[in-house]
């Protein structure tokens, strides 16, 4: 069951639009997201939907196909939750979770694309062809274990994140297209990324498509109260 969510680690970013609502400010969130994974020669597809509370900074993804399952994102902890078995993991994270779904929602919400919030500290910028790039350190208590993180911006978009390890090698890249606007922000509705390995191969390539965006709905959404049920344990795992 591991294999199910081993290939949202280490990567970044996703977003979502409604072009009727680009003035009104973003409250809750919910989508239809489909994703492709290459790995091994192999391409797997899952299927499911997002839901994003803005003001709880809190994340729960369904997952229909190929098998059930709801993870829960609050801060540093991801839980995991199969209603078909009744069986649930915690995750606790050192830094960001490291689910594209989260992390790009926090960094298109919230200030300084959430990372200051998280510790990480802006070190430089530079422009190569229109594009900025900003430079972000791991907090300090954290860095045998985190790597930087650079941002691409490119006219008010994100449209490229790199994550890196400790020694500064990239293990991470995710490209972002298809960008519309939510208020003042431009997000995209197409994710491509890829996973490196030991020696800079890529080790996993990952697509992923959103739509049906539905936003800051009158009729409040039971699943973003949802929480794994008492009678199940929990199995705890540190990152």
């Amino acid at each position: 069951m591991f294999k199910y969510f081993q290939y949202l680690i280490a990567l970044s970013i996703l977003f979502f639009l409604i072009h009727t609502l680009h003035a009104a400010p973003l409250k809750t969130l919910t989508l239809d997201l489909t994703r492709e994974l290459t790995e091994n020669n192999k391409t797997e597809q899952i299927s499911g939907t997002l839901h994003y509370d803005v003001q709880t900074a809190r994340v729960v993804v369904e997952i229909d196909k190929p098998i059930k399952q709801i993870m829960l994102v609050k801060d540093k902890i991801l839980e995991i939750y199969y209603p078909v078995e009744k069986q649930a993991f915690r995750f606790i994270s050192q830094g960001r979770i490291p689910l594209p779904f989260v992390e790009s929602i926090l960094q298109t919400t919230q200030a300084e694309y959430g990372l200051t919030a998280m510790g990480y500290k802006l070190d430089k910028h530079d422009v190569v062809e229109k594009v900025l790039y900003t430079y972000w350190n791991p907090p300090e208590k954290a860095k045998e274990s985190l790597g930087g993180i650079v941002l691409g911006m490119q006219n008010d978009k994100l449209i490229s994140t790199e994550v890196k390890n400790p020694k500064g090698i990239i293990i991470a890249r995710s490209i972002y297209k298809n960008h519309s606007k939510i208020g003042l922000n431009y997000i995209p509705m197409t994710v491509t990324s890829s996973t490196y390995g030991a020696n800079s191969e890529v080790v996993q390539h990952e697509k992923i498509t959103y739509s049906n965006p539905q936003v800051n709905l009158d009729t409040p959404n039971p699943i973003l109260q949802f929480s794994i049920p008492d009678s199940v344990e929990i199995k705890e795992v540190k990152w």
